[in-house]
């Protein structure tokens, strides 16, 4: 009943996008109750691990979001995220994509534009971000979410900065159960208790073309992390970026330092948007990375990380290529790396996304990886199709 109920919901939602309806919300959204939105979203996904490891399962997922009106500077917020499997194929578990059953938001804010600070906000709840520390990074049925205190301007001159402390983190996979609300100990994998992640960062953007951020992450019992990233507007088409971030351990925490470089250029040729660079990890592995908080790096988009980019000791060199066609609005992504790795030789991997409005609200999306590890002579794919209804 579950599932036919699941396929008869997204076929109503395929015909009502394709006649080009607006939103289904939008009746109760004009009223000024506040406003309801959302997903329903299907993934179906197969993986092969290491030559015979794989799985596949598909899943149906649902995020409903509802922001209250602002009254007297305060408004809140609350968002269910929903995902559960429509067929459940062979070891299924590789997949860690279904039984999601979390409220992902949750969240009360307070504006001062009373005071003449109209961009300024302290918020506390769980409440998805994207920033430098922490990216929401939407990769499967979820975004990750963290419960947190901050606090947030954008009313100094071309800056945003934002400072907080997260005391739990919702991850966007369903292993070790890491898609329900942590502490960071898991969140990281470490043995040790921690109180969170005491953190802040600043965008600055006082100098035409010249973007600066600043960022430092106190993760108690278990890291510090302290970076910067630069992407400078050299010509028209062309930008030259610039990473820098280093860990050490804290507190009761083992012994670590790690640092990580990145450089790259990004050149426009055409409709055709091309990022060749290289990125390098020194010392221990990284906590900050795409496979715990996220990271703002391209490779940060990495569907498997089978090449161990952010262990310590490697060196990746990666193209990424991004265009949009003009006529029928599919957006193409490639992204291409090479791994050089002191501990297990060299690895590649290739991602391919393949991205199609259908209709009004809906999207479907095809992603495929495919990694090779030269001294174990194993492969890896992945493959993901979405089709995305959004209100």
């Amino acid at each position: 009943m579950k599932k036919l109920l699941a396929l008869c919901t997204l076929n109503l939602i395929f015909l009502s996008s394709m006649a080009g309806a607006e939103s289904i919300m939008k009746p109760f959204n004009d009223q000024g109750y506040g406003t309801i939105s959302g997903r329903v979203q299907y993934l179906g996904m197969y993986r092969d691990y290491d030559n015979g490891n794989n799985g596949n399962a598909s899943t149906m997922g649902i995020v409903l979001n509802y922001t209250t009106p602002e009254v007297a500077g305060f408004d809140a917020g609350v968002g269910y995220n929903y995902a559960g499997e429509l067929f459940n194929g062979d070891n299924s578990s590789l997949n860690a994509n279904g039984n999601i059953n979390v409220f992902n938001e949750g969240w009360l804010r307070y504006n001062f534009g009373a005071l003449g600070y109209s961009n300024t906000t302290v918020l506390a709840g769980r409440k998805i971000n994207n920033g430098e520390i922490f990216r929401a990074d939407d990769f499967r049925q979820k975004s990750r979410s963290i419960e947190t205190v901050q606090f947030q301007t954008q009313d100094l001159t071309d800056t945003k900065l934002t400072v907080g402390h997260a005391l739990r983190m919702s991850s966007w996979i369903q292993v070790r159960d890491l898609a329900d609300f942590n502490e960071f100990n898991e969140v990281f994998g470490t043995d040790s208790s921690s109180a969170g992640v005491t953190w802040g960062e600043l965008v600055n953007n006082c100098v035409e073309g010249l973007e600066i951020a600043l960022f430092d992450a106190y993760a108690w019992d278990v890291a510090n992390l302290i970076g910067t990233r630069v992407k400078w507007d050299v010509l028209e088409d062309s930008a030259i970026l610039g990473y820098y971030r280093h860990e050490n351990d804290v507190g009761d925490a083992s012994t670590r330092n790690s640092e990580a470089f990145g450089l790259s250029l990004q050149q426009k040729i055409g409709r055709v948007t091309l990022e060749p660079g290289y990125f390098g990890v020194r010392g221990s592995n990284l906590r900050f990375q795409e496979a715990t908080t996220g990271i703002n790096h391209a490779l940060g988009s990495l569907m498997m990380i089978y090449a161990g980019q952010f262990n310590g000791g490697t060196d990746t060199a990666y193209l990424k290529a991004v265009t949009k066609l003009e006529k029928t609005d599919t957006t193409l992504y490639g992204l291409y790396t090479y791994t050089w790795n002191k501990s297990s030789d060299e690895a590649q991997e290739l991602n391919l996304v393949v991205k199609q409005p259908v209709a009004k609200n809906l999207t479907v999306c095809f992603k495929g990886g495919v990694g090779y590890r030269e001294e174990q002579n194993t492969t890896a794919t992945d493959a993901r199709l979405f089709a995305t209804y959004t209100f």
